[in-house]
C-alpha cells in the first residue's frame, strides 16, 4: 500500500490467487495511506489449454460463502503442486515440496515452484522456469482440475461479486474461439474483460475493446503486479492507461 501511494495510485484492487487472507491487513494500511481499496480475488480455473483465471471484485467485504469455496480450492492447489513436484523429479529437476510450501505465504502456486527451481539451480529465473519446466509445454505441467470458468463466473455473481476474465490471451484461443468463450461466459454472468495491461500490444487492446463494445462488458485493466523485484511497475496499465472511472463503472455493473 505504501508503494502504491508513492506511485500515485488512488484506487487499488488486491486480487491474490485463490485467497482473501491479505484483505483485512490491506484495508487497514490502505486507509492509512489514503488509498481506495477494492476487495478481490483471482480464481484459478480449469480450461482445455493454456491457463484460465477469473478476477472477482466485490463492492464490500467478500461473503463467508467465498471463504468456504476457497478452502476446497486451496486443497486442490496443494494436490496439483505435489503432482508438479513429482513430475519435475521424474524429468530430472527435483525440488523439495517442503521448500515450495515455505515459499508460499498462502495457497501454493506455480511461482513458488518456479522459485524452488531457481534455488535448486534448474532455472535462471521465473520466466525460464515456466518456459522449460512448468509452463503448458513443460514436463512438469499439470492442468487445473478445479472449477470451470463458467461455473466460477456464476458463483461470483451469486456471491454478489463482479466477474472479469483475466488476461484472455492465456487461454491460447483464436480470436473467433475467444469470442465464443466470452459469449458463453456472458451468459453465465461475466461483467468485464481485462483489456488494459502493460503486456497487451495495441492490436490486442483494440481487439478486446471491440469485443467489450459488442458484448456490453466493462473494459478493465491493471498492472498484474506480483512482487517488488518483478518486471511490472505497480499501477502501470500500459498505454493508453486504464481510463478514469473504470472502477466505478465495474462495481456499478454488479447491480
Amino acid at each position: 500500500m505504501a508503494r502504491a501511494a508513492s506511485a500515485g495510485v488512488a484506487t487499488l484492487a488486491l486480487t491474490d490467487h485463490d485467497t482473501v487472507q491479505g484483505l483485512e491487513e490491506a484495508r487497514t494500511e490502505a486507509r492509512r495511506q489514503g488509498i481506495r481499496l477494492v476487495s478481490g480475488i483471482e480464481l484459478s480455473c480449469k480450461v482445455e489449454r493454456g491457463s484460465g483465471h477469473l478476477l472477482a471484485y466485490f463492492p464490500g467485504v467478500p461473503p463467508p460463502a467465498l471463504a468456504e469455496r476457497l478452502e476446497s480450492m486451496a486443497l486442490a492447489r496443494t494436490g496439483r503442486a505435489k503432482r508438479i513436484v513429482e513430475r519435475l523429479a521424474s524429468a530430472g529437476a527435483p525440488v523439495d515440496f517442503d521448500d515450495v510450501a515455505r515459499r508460499a505465504a498462502g495457497p501454493i502456486g506455480r511461482p513458488h515452484i518456479a522459485d524452488a527451481l531457481i534455488a535448486a539451480g534448474h532455472a535462471r529465473d521465473r520466466a525460464d522456469a515456466f518456459a522449460r519446466w512448468i509452463g503448458p509445454d513443460g514436463p512438469g505441467f499439470v492442468p487445473h482440475d478445479g472449477v470451470t470458468l463458467p461455473a466460477a463466473t456464476s458463483f461470483v455473481r451469486d456471491a454478489g461479486g463482479v466477474p472479469v476474465l483475466a488476461h484472455p490471451h492465456t487461454l491460447e484461443l483464436s480470436d473467433r474461439a475467444l469470442e465464443a468463450t466470452v459469449a458463453e461466459l456472458v451468459e453465465a454472468g461475466l461483467l468485464g474483460l481485462e483489456v488494459h495491461r502493460p503486456d497487451h500490444p495495441a492490436s490486442r487492446r483494440s481487439m478486446l475493446a471491440r469485443m467489450c463494445s459488442r458484448t456490453g462488458l466493462v473494459a478493465t485493466g491493471g498492472s498484474d503486479f506480483h512482487r517488488p523485484d518483478g518486471e511490472v511497475a505497480l499501477g502501470d496499465t500500459g498505454q493508453p492507461p486504464l481510463p478514469p472511472g473504470s472502477a466505478e463503472r465495474l462495481l456499478a455493473a454488479a447491480g
